[in-house]
């Protein structure tokens, strides 16, 4: 029901006079994700049933009109018999191409879907690959014209229309330190007056189920909201059920409320008070809880250039006596913690862990695949690309973590910043597959790697992969004619082919942020820097070896 009354409102605020047709199809837009804005200044204006109209003209405008949500889909509902209850919000079937309508027999109506995506009650995006599917639609006379008896709830949308009609936010949930925010990208009706409120039942119903075994909630299994999200300027107020403090202490109540204050930053929100419904004066403040961020790294990138690893511009210098030459040991790869300086390099098929002002030391000999390094210092590789495990190591400790069951062979890996998260990609004979697991930890040592959820497919071989932002992964792939595809793939979103540059990238890193979402490493040994959808070579350095990923 919220999120039907939060179309309804969007609709209702921004038609225009008249009568514009919606396009079924156009250019997808992802990437970072941004707090919505409204639905522009275009609304489709469906059309209710014409008199005479056949039982699939009648299913057919249907489904088209359940693009507009004015009225609580007043048009759509014109089209069904009196008293049929539907739910066009239960869910979204996101579909390519027109539905394929088939008269089973004369009062039913068989529309064939391909559906390339779903969305859940509460904003979970899932990419299906291609699977077809079936809606039935039962009809009967009704005055003599022909309507709907019996309609499957939610709505089908081709991308363009459900990109028009649904924004993505972030949740945010813990990581095994507490210290630090996962971002969980959802899909919610754009208005700005239910939002507060959708968000809010989302975080509290938990995280998507691939990520929920690598990352903690402050919210009880139980808990609900209790009345609506009372704003007032830039602070929050929010009642939950009593379950909330059954088995729970005010410090979690006050990460409670410092998890809904993150989950709604992007619309301005700066503190969040939580009550609990039937205990009076018993509340908790985000501003009380223990400090807890979005990882961040030094915005100037770090190359190795003439024989020395450094950051590119001013300011303070990078503690790089890393004790070796990784221009002559033919480093390919290397990742830099920006607290410290440990870094974790592939050089001539060795792991090496790096550490300032110490010896090298050796992980593994004989390995292909680029090797990555989390926050807490481990080392992770994968010891035989033909293998389903990874090692992972602090220098002391060494433990073999089994994979999932991924298809094809493993090319890269990377685990992202919050340490919550590794992204893998896999060569298949058909493309380059794409997976991100989560990493479940005890008391900071990882113990096994999560079932992984797969992402889109991409064309080519794999070449890299890197956490383009917090909710994004970008793979880069050799394409048969000698090019290269660059695509960006937004964890529980939509999928952006990114512009390549002149010359052939060689590696590729995770930027900042929307200000430079991607840096790479050209074939002629520039630094370059995607900024507003195009790569520029930085003037500030030259003959780069190659471009370190920071974290």
């Amino acid at each position: 029901m919220r999120m039907r009354k939060a179309l309804v409102a969007c609709a209702a605020t921004l038609a225009l006079v008249g009568c514009v047709g919606l396009p079924d199809s156009g250019p997808v837009s992802a990437g970072e994700v941004q707090e919505g804005t409204g639905l522009g200044d275009v609304e489709f204006i469906a059309e209710g049933p014409t008199p005479g109209a056949s039982q699939e003209e009648i299913v057919q405008g249907f489904l088209q009109a359940a693009l507009s949500p004015a009225d609580d889909f007043s048009i759509a509902r014109d089209y069904l018999a009196d008293g049929v209850d539907w739910d066009p919000l239960a869910s979204v079937a996101l579909r390519s191409g027109q539905p394929e309508l088939t008269s089973t027999d004369a009062a039913t109506v068989e529309a064939t879907l391909d559906v390339v995506g779903s969305v859940d009650e509460h904003g979970t995006f899932t990419t299906l690959a291609d699977d077809s599917a079936r809606r039935t639609f039962v009809l009967i006379e009704e005055r003599g014209e022909w309507r709907i008896a019996d309609a499957p709830d939610g709505l089908v949308l081709s991308r363009y229309s459900f990109e028009r009609l649904f924004d993505a936010q972030s949740l945010a949930w813990f990581a095994d330190d507490r210290a630090t925010f996962v971002p969980d990208v959802r899909w919610f009706p754009r208005s700005s007056d239910d939002l507060p409120a959708a968000i809010v039942d989302a975080a509290l119903a938990g995280p998507v189920a691939w990520l929920a075994p690598a990352v903690f909630t402050a919210a009880d299994a139980d808990a609900v909201r209790v009345g609506d999200v009372v704003i007032d300027d830039e602070v929050a107020e929010v009642t939950v059920s009593f379950e909330q403090v059954q088995e729970s202490s005010s410090d979690e109540l006050s990460m409670l409320a410092l998890q809904l204050q993150q989950s709604m930053v992007r619309l301005g929100i700066t503190e969040v008070i939580v009550g609990v419904d039937g205990i009076d004066g018993y509340s908790a403040t985000s501003r009380d809880a223990p400090q807890a961020s979005m990882p961040a790294v030094d915005a100037r990138p770090i190359v190795l250039a003439g024989g020395e690893l450094a950051y590119v511009g001013q300011g303070a210098a990078l503690d790089a006596d890393l004790g070796i030459d990784l221009a002559a040991a033919e480093a390919t790869s290397v990742t830099v913690r920006d607290d410290d300086g440990l870094a974790v390099a592939l050089a001539s098929g060795q792991v090496l862990r790096l550490s300032p002002g110490a010896a090298p030391v050796v992980l593994d000999t004989g390995v292909t695949v680029a090797p990555s390094l989390d926050r807490a210092g481990w080392a992770w590789w994968v010891p035989d690309a033909a293998t389903q495990a990874i090692v992972v190591s602090d220098g002391q400790r060494e433990i073999v973590l089994g994979l999932p069951d991924l298809q094809g062979t493993i090319r890269d890996v990377e685990v992202s910043r919050d340490g919550a998260r590794i992204a893998i990609v896999t060569e298949l004979s058909g493309g380059t597959a794409a997976w991100v697991a989560g990493i479940v930890r005890e008391d900071g040592v990882p113990v096994s790697v999560a079932p992984p959820q797969r992402m889109p497919q991409v064309t080519g071989s794999a070449v890299d992969v890197a956490w383009a932002t917090g909710t994004a992964v970008a793979v880069l792939t050799s394409t048969q004619d000698g090019g290269q595809q660059l695509v960006l793939l937004t964890v529980g979103g939509a999928t952006q082919q990114l512009a390549t540059p002149q010359d052939a990238i060689t590696q590729l890193s995770g930027g900042i942020g929307a200000s430079a979402v991607l840096r790479a490493r050209s074939a002629v040994g520039e630094l370059l820097v995607l900024r507003a959808g195009q790569w520029q070579a930085s003037s500030d350095v030259a003959d780069v070896q190659l471009v370190a990923t920071q974290i």
